[in-house]
């Protein structure tokens, strides 16, 4: 039907609405994309985006000024704006060379929003006397040489992972009672997990023997990576810190995790304050879904067997990775959009050393790794340890001889070994 020139604007908006209807059937990316245009997240990702697009993209367009076409209907504005969004949604969603764009520039804003460490941690002065002493249970085999660092794997990245429990630390820092390393094994496309059990006695650098985890209380980070260098000899590529109270935010933003528990760990967290939060306490035996809350509760669970009849700190650990797995698991339902939303409100309470480029491309690989499940190893291994007490703690002596070459094994074992 053609509408005259002389009919009135409302005819031609009503038109327009019975052709399209009152709210077009948008694609799932569009929504995506302009859902939250008001949003900080979205805003700053568009930013860099219309940055990198145009440094990749720039086309000499000369408009025509035609005074005959200087008018242009309300139709046509809607039909070139769909058009120009339907366009870029199909760059960045479907090509290629589109989702490096949006990888690019959502890795980016993601590693903008967290805390950079420039590595410029110093040693904390303290009380400690920094000289070597002889303990009073002597480990089962000799502690490795300070420069006895593995060669680096150029297809292995070695990721630190670590959780601060500063409660009552007031301004010093805490002790990381949650010590993993991340490995990427490029050639067989899988994640490695490796739980550092934090009651472990180990040479401590210009300090006297003691437990892992003081290391990062003496000396920050710095102290840490040499510390597992002299001990067990790998290569660390960087870090990341998080506080338990962020370790619950990372959980809840996932929507909570499924975890199965034993009727005694049941009964235990909701008779305890392992979950702070006492309208949190009425969790039950069985899978089901922990949230942000409820699941660190369980991480910290130490007198309690796991149900492989695991206590003390290697159950704690045992449900470190348990929890750890089930993050894994559920990141690999989110897709890269769901992710960003997810990581904005958690970023800025992660600090890392690694640079915009390692991040990003670390980011990258990680993402694109999603069929397979997590190997997990802990340190000291099963037989490889001791019991004992040291200066009125008690303490794992490890055989750093075995549980050295164990990791290096674990972290840079291939296909082709197995």
């Amino acid at each position: 039907m053609q509408i005259p020139e002389s009919d009135t604007e409302k005819q031609e908006d009503s038109i327009t609405k019975e052709t399209y209807g009152e709210s077009p059937e948008e694609p799932l990316g569009m929504k995506i994309l302009i859902r939250g245009q008001e949003d900080e997240l979205l805003t700053d990702i568009t930013e860099s985006l219309k940055e990198q697009v145009t440094a990749e993209i720039a086309p000499d367009i000369k408009e025509e000024q035609r005074p005959e076409r200087k008018k242009r209907t309300g139709l046509k504005v809607f039909l070139g704006t769909l058009a120009v969004i339907s366009l870029v949604i199909v760059l960045l969603l479907i090509t290629p060379y589109g989702r490096g764009i949006l990888f690019n520039a959502i890795s980016g804003y993601a590693y903008g929003k967290m805390v950079h460490d420039d590595s410029s941690n110093t040693l904390q002065e303290g009380n400690i006397n920094p000289v070597s002493v002889v303990t009073t249970v002597p480990a089962m085999s000799p502690t490795p040489e300070v420069n006895t660092v593995a060669q680096e794997e150029k297809d292995t990245v070695n990721i630190l992972l670590l959780g601060e429990e500063a409660i009552d630390s007031g301004s010093a820092k805490g002790r990381t009672d949650i010590m993993m390393i991340a490995t990427l094994d490029k050639k067989t496309n899988s994640i490695k997990l490796t739980s550092l059990m934090r009651d472990m006695l180990v040479q401590i650098p210009g300090f006297r023997d003691n437990k892992l985890n003081t290391a990062y209380e003496y000396g920050g980070v710095p102290l840490l990576y040499e510390t597992l260098t002299a001990n067990f000899g790998i290569h660390l590529d960087g870090y990341m810190l998080v506080g338990f109270e962020a370790f619950e935010d990372i959980i809840d933003s996932l929507g909570g995790v499924t975890i199965n528990l034993t009727q005694k760990e049941a009964d235990y967290l909701n008779t305890t304050n392992y979950i702070s939060k006492e309208e949190y306490r009425h969790v039950v035996a069985g899978s089901q879904k922990l949230n942000g809350n409820q699941a660190l509760g369980y991480c910290r669970v130490r007198y309690v067997a796991t149900g492989d009849h695991e206590l003390n700190d290697f159950g704690r650990t045992s449900r470190q990775r348990i929890v750890l797995n089930a993050i894994y698991e559920k990141y690999k339902t989110k897709s890269l959009p769901e992710l960003a939303l997810i990581a904005n409100s958690i970023l800025p309470d992660i600090t890392t050393d690694l640079t915009k480029e390692k991040f990003t491309e670390y980011l990258k690989e990680v993402s694109e790794i999603k069929g397979k499940s997590l190997e997990t190893l802990r340190i000291p291994a099963d037989n490889a340890y001791d019991v004992g007490t040291v200066r009125g703690m008690s303490v794992l002596i490890p055989d750093m001889k075995e549980n050295k070459e164990l990791l290096q094994s674990f972290i840079n074992e291939t296909e082709e070994k197995k």
